[in-house]
């Protein structure tokens, strides 16, 4: 140590090299804390303080990331079943010219009425009480984590409506997705005006990129979306879609351009709107994002299902085109109330004609929420990516797992109108924080959320099914 060496050193002479490196040593710290813990350091790594940084460094989403909830108008509700009514027409088309004299005919507006069922959703907070006492390294942790829990509330929420559907689970309100799936042909939602002047005879407002050269979003394909709007009378302000999606599009309108008017600084950029029978704004959504592949590791504690007994009978609600026969394989996951499991083993091949849909025997336990199905590209075993979701039918029935709606791994976008007329999140109140009992030494609380997304207008909106990446295609 430094008491070995002479007191009356200046700090100027001579010393041989063992010398000065003991006293090298003698001054270091000697031991590295992050290879020990902290009862074993030992030497001048006692002395050193830890500096814990303040500010909390987030790796996962945030409240910027949630896009529509911002956008969509939100409404107050009085009661958990809403009604609301539909007018489809001003009066019959008739002629409005009369003889003088005369009286004009008499013409009576259409009306119709619907529901809508208020769904429950909610998160579960918990804080040990010791940690309330403590000074929490980012804030109060009790307030810490409401934060948190708003966010992943919210961010629920987000997914829930463009995907939510309750012929799927009951506990859920149908999405964006499933309303304008169920409500397009409805008599009551379609207009009566301008019959006669319709422009093709494919009136549906859901368009499927898989009729593309390829699947990517382009300029026809947004300009395509804008007429089927503009026809159905919408006036759309916003389209919903996943990044991968904007930025292929924006990288495939750029490679045209030779000029880039007041383009200086930036070496590429995203294109922020699209001018063209409508003005729409690109609002890229990570909640957009399409599901590609199984869990690789579990969150539910119940067991993954098994699979059996598999058919391809015809059914008229196959998508399956000539072009798309051939052999595919299928994995599924279950979702409990705790979470998903991992995927059942590989099915092997299964060969599907033009026309056929596909059903799989699903062996489980307890009482699953839903099933996800995965499915193989087209004469493959493996790489199963995510198709979409079915309802349990019980154990050992066989499932309807398979109508080729959905390509395997594709993601959709939404050209919305953000009118309360058209779109609206209707909710008994806003968003709550529901102190629980104090039964143990923790504080606990529920995040509520009462409310449903409802369409009073499907055929203002726009769908854009099956949009792939150029990831995909490489």
């Amino acid at each position: 140590m430094y008491n070995d060496y002479p007191q009356d050193l200046t700090g100027f002479g001579q010393a041989s090299a063992q010398e000065i490196e003991n006293l090298q040593k003698a001054l270091s710290i000697g031991s590295e804390y992050a290879s020990n813990t902290p009862a074993n350091i030992s030497g001048g790594a006692a002395l050193a303080v830890e500096d814990l940084d303040r500010t909390l460094k987030l790796v996962t989403y945030s409240m910027d990331q949630i896009r529509l909830w911002k956008d969509i108008p939100k409404e107050k509700v009085m009661q958990t079943v809403h009604e609301y009514n539909v007018q489809n027409s001003y009066g019959q088309e008739v002629p409005v010219f009369f003889q003088m004299g005369g009286t004009p005919s008499q013409t009576d507006a259409d009306y119709n009425r619907d529901v809508a069922v208020v769904k429950y959703l909610g998160t579960h907070g918990q804080v040990q009480h010791n940690l309330t006492l403590i000074q929490a390294a980012h804030g109060p942790v009790v307030a810490r984590e409401v934060k948190n829990k708003t966010i992943e509330l919210l961010a629920r929420n987000e997914r829930a409506m463009f995907e939510a559907d309750s012929s799927i689970n009951s506990l859920e309100y149908d999405g964006i997705e499933a309303q304008i799936q169920l409500k397009e042909d409805e008599a009551k939602y379609k207009s009566t005006a301008f019959a006669g002047y319709e422009t093709d005879n494919d009136d549906s407002v859901i368009l499927d990129a898989r009729d593309r050269e390829n699947a990517l979003l382009d300029e026809d394909l947004c300009e395509d979306a804008c007429l089927r709007n503009v026809n159905n009378f919408g006036q759309a302000m916003d389209m919903y879609l996943a990044t991968d999606v904007h930025s292929d599009f924006s990288k495939a309108f750029y490679a045209k351009e030779v000029v880039r008017p007041g383009d200086r600084t930036a070496a590429g950029y995203l294109v922020p709107e699209f001018a063209g029978s409508l003005n729409f704004r690109f609002k890229r959504n990570l909640f957009n994002r399409a599901r590609k592949r199984p869990l690789t590791s579990t969150v539910s504690a119940s067991s993954a299902p098994t699979t059996g007994a598999s058919t391809t009978p015809a059914d008229a609600a196959s998508q399956f085109a000539a072009g798309d026969a051939g052999d595919y394989s299928y994995r599924v996951s279950a979702v409990f109330s705790d979470g998903e499991t991992l995927p059942s083993a590989n099915t092997g091949a299964i060969t599907v004609a033009a026309g056929d849909k596909v059903t799989l025997v699903l062996n489980y336990a307890g009482s699953p929420v839903y099933f996800n199905i995965f499915r193989s590209p087209k004469a493959s075993t493996s790489d199963e990516q995510f198709i979409g979701r079915v309802a349990p039918a019980g154990t050992g029935s066989a499932h309807d797992i398979d109508f080729n709606k959905k390509a395997p791994g594709r993601s959709s976008a939404f050209l919305l109108m953000n009118d309360p007329d058209a779109l609206c999140f209707k909710q008994l109140g806003s968003m709550i924080k529901y102190d629980l009992a104090v039964t143990d030494t923790s504080y606990k609380w529920l995040q509520l959320l009462y409310g449903m997304i409802v369409i009073q207008a499907p055929r203002k909106h726009i769908i854009i099914e099956n949009l792939q990446t150029s990831r995909d295609l490489a």
